[in-house]
């Protein structure tokens, strides 16, 4: 009986991964997914931007996550009519995340590395679904949006409500966080994070100028992550959140120091940069 249900369900596996190698094949979806590239691009601009201004002393400048972005966005002349652009763009990256996540586009492999970088898709594919809705929301008025994200406390709070093993899957998903980051830094100075664009489309200039967005983008989310991972375990260890623990924790956490400007530019300019890089990845990179 045990060894039929393990077969059914493997075969119940093999089905879906070759419902999604044949869906994200689909021009409609390619097409779809690019859309996305742009929309991500245009919220790491904004988050980037935002905190360049803050760091040269600028008025204009604040620390922001995704969230505070597209309220911030809500404000501006026509935001609203780019924050509906926005949504669809969010759900484009968010359906492509899944499936490549599940048809592994990336050729991640099905060892515990692969499976790991997989969830990794998956989980943003998840993230994007929720500023997609966080943007329907803005738009209809349905509630007004914090500049900070209220998504990151809750998750703890919620995983921190179950005894033990909240605290032990936090501390666990904390680490995953780090891994992420140390695995993006690597990426982004070795110069793998290439292996998916279609390269020999580009030319020379332009495969320079991928390298060093890449080499900034990536070094700067390197660090973001493992800040943000360190909040999570330290919030495992000690029961609790001391205020927010996403993207704009960690920035303001790099500005609270002697050269707080200094580091706040420099994870600034690779936001901004990681921005500019998915408008590379609209048109080089590869999707199936």
């Amino acid at each position: 009986m045990k060894d039929d249900r393990t077969s059914s369900l493997g075969n119940s596996v093999g089905k879906a991964v070759e419902a999604a190698e044949e869906v994200v094949q689909r021009p409609l979806v390619k097409k779809f997914a690019r859309f996305g590239f742009y929309a991500k691009g245009l919220l790491f601009i904004i988050v980037g931007a935002l905190s360049i201004l803050l760091a040269v002393g600028s008025p204009e400048g604040q620390i922001a996550d995704a969230a505070g972005a597209m309220s911030i966005l809500s404000h501006q002349r026509f935001g609203k009519v780019l924050l509906v652009i926005f949504i669809f763009g969010a759900l484009g990256h968010a359906v492509w995340n899944i499936l490549r996540a599940v048809a592994d586009v990336d050729n991640a492999g099905s060892n515990w590395l692969g499976r790991f970088r997989r969830s990794i898709a998956a989980g943003i594919g998840i993230v994007y679904i929720g500023l997609a809705i966080t943007a329907a929301e803005i738009v209809l008025a349905a509630r007004e949006a914090e500049l900070s994200s209220q998504a990151e406390e809750t998750f703890v709070a919620v995983l921190l409500a179950i005894p033990y093993l909240g605290a032990v899957l936090l501390f666990l998903i904390g680490l995953g966080v780090v891994g992420a980051g140390i695995h993006e830094l690597f990426s982004g100075l070795t110069g793998r994070f290439r292996d998916t664009y279609r390269s020999w489309e580009i030319t020379e200039t332009h495969f320079a100028i991928i390298t060093v967005l890449g080499i900034l983008a990536f070094s700067a989310r390197a660090v973001i992550l493992c800040i943000m991972g360190y909040f999570l375990i330290a919030a495992a260890i000690w029961a609790g959140a001391n205020g927010s623990i996403g993207l704009d924790a960690a920035l303001f956490a790099l500005s609270q120091n002697s050269y707080g400007r200094v580091f706040l530019f420099a994870a600034a300019t690779g936001l901004f940069a990681h921005g500019v890089l998915a408008f590379y990845e609209a048109k080089y990179r590869r999707l199936c």
